[in-house]
């Protein structure tokens, strides 16, 4: 009986671990000369692979419609360092530096920026733009 409750255990644990892809959406005004409104995915797979759909819109009414559009897309390794999460190279296994940072939660991704002066846990961050889970 124990093996049996282990066995159970262990398959559920497994189905969980496979489960772990996270899908997150905004939208909103990219003041951009040719298209004036923007519909971005995130999708998170295994909390360390990143990519990102960017889809442009001629208008806010098209928003529903984004699927008919082509996103640019862009996939890169994400770790987390302390509270946030940070891009890494795929390569060397090392942070990339930029001016944004993440910290994800079960219901959302919002993006700070930060000083390229200073490191996450001493400087002061701005919260950037939101975005919210879909699936």
């Amino acid at each position: 009986m124990k093996k049996l409750i282990f066995f159970f255990l262990l398959i559920s644990t497994f189905l969980n671990a496979q489960h772990s892809k996270k899908l997150y959406f905004g939208r909103g005004h990219n003041y951009s000369t040719v298209y004036s409104y923007f519909v971005a995915e995130i999708l998170i797979l295994n909390d360390t692979i990143f990519t990102r759909f960017d889809y442009k819109l001629p208008n806010i009414k098209e928003w529903k419609n984004y699927k008919k559009y082509k996103p640019t897309k862009e996939t890169r390794r994400i770790s987390k360092k302390g509270n946030f999460y940070v891009f890494i190279d795929s390569i060397n296994r090392t942070e990339i530096f930029e001016m944004h940072c993440l910290k994800i939660s079960k219901k959302k991704i919002v993006y700070y920026s930060r000083n390229p002066n200073g490191n996450m846990e001493k400087e002061i961050l701005i919260k950037g733009f939101t975005f919210k889970r879909k699936k």
